[in-house]
């Protein structure tokens, strides 16, 4: 397939199919393996169980980006903490070209605020109203209800805050190579790049080729869309709004860039194909490098792959694919 970049879909969802939004995410399983990712839209008519008060966060910390690569316009990010005198003029992002624009006319090297990532922390009501929607219930909905009790609370929501135009979120996995649900709350747009984990391996060699002393595993990488194009590498955009959730795919890599200051918020999930397609087994970082994790999601310990239910869903999931099936529902056995 060719590298060119195009968006990945954008579905529609009603309050029916929000009340399970694992069950309807499951039925695009092929789309978003393909993909990577899917959006979805909300219809006027679903609910969602918010907060009336928000979540005050003033941000500490900066992101210092520059280029490392003579050839290529990859970027490396850090963390500089403690940074209590940041003073910047904000420039406006209306789009990819002015965003990238910034790069050029800074030499490759500058400095802004970064995200602050309150991690258990959300802007969803634990025990939302009847027929609203909760981003608590997901982990439940899921693969991961067939943990045992003791771990599923573990599985918790990531608030997002972006202080300003610009703020980076470089090259990542999704936690533990789950599948991971986000939700945009409010302010200004996230463009987003989404590289499929069919593309994976080719993107992992193209970046120790080029920048062999850092690693994408610890969030220090940030590419330049270009050198996908150049190195026929797929990946799709996508830019996600308020009101919007985006669903990446067990085993897609993404990175993005906030047009304003904004709030979004992700929780990991599983559907049994992230056992069926050896995601499981790679959950772990393998990461030789020597760069200290700045990772804020902590790794959690399960082992799924042994309990006959588990099973029993993999089985399932395998017939409904072998008979073309879009739709699964998760058996707890």
């Amino acid at each position: 397939m060719s590298s060119i970049s195009i968006d990945i879909p954008t579905l529609e969802i009603n309050s029916y199919g929000l009340k399970n939004l694992v069950n309807y995410i499951s039925r695009h399983e092929q789309t978003l393996k393909e993909f990577g990712a899917i959006k979805i839209k909300l219809n006027s008519d679903c609910l969602l169980g918010l907060k009336t008060q928000k979540i005050s966060s003033k941000f500490t910390n900066i992101q210092k980006i520059v280029k490392i690569s003579n050839d290529e316009p990859i970027y490396s990010i850090k963390k500089i903490e403690g940074i209590n005198d940041y003073m910047k003029e904000h420039i406006p992002i209306l789009n990819e070209e002015t965003f990238w624009s910034s790069f050029i006319h800074s030499n490759h090297k500058h400095e802004q605020s970064a995200a602050s990532i309150l991690l258990n922390k959300s802007l969803f009501l634990k025990n939302s109203p009847e027929n609203s929607f909760s981003i608590h219930h997901i982990p439940k909905q899921s693969l991961l209800k067939l943990v045992d009790t003791q771990i599923i609370p573990q599985f918790v929501p990531c608030l997002t805050r972006s202080h300003e135009p610009g703020t980076i979120f470089p090259l990542s996995d999704t936690q533990q190579r789950l599948f991971s649900l986000i939700y945009h709350h409010d302010g200004g747009s996230r463009c987003w790049y989404i590289i499929p984990s069919c593309e994976r391996e080719t993107l992992l060699k193209l970046l120790y080729q080029k920048s062999s002393s850092t690693c994408f595993q610890h969030d220090h990488l940030f590419i330049n869309p270009s050198i996908l194009d150049k190195h026929h590498i797929r990946y799709h955009r996508i830019i996600q709004y308020s009101n919007e959730f985006i669903v990446l795919s067990a085993g897609t890599i993404s990175q993005s860039f906030t047009t304003d200051a904004c709030w979004t918020e992700s929780i990991p999930f599983a559907l049994p194909s992230w056992i069926r397609n050896d995601h499981v087994y790679n959950q772990h970082s393998t990461c030789q490098c020597k760069i200290n994790q700045i990772s804020e999601a902590k790794t959690i310990n399960m082992n799924l792959s042994q309990s006959d239910p588990v099973q029993k869903s993999i089985d399932q999931y395998r017939n409904v694919n072998n008979n073309n099936y879009q739709h699964i529902s998760i058996s707890t056995g």
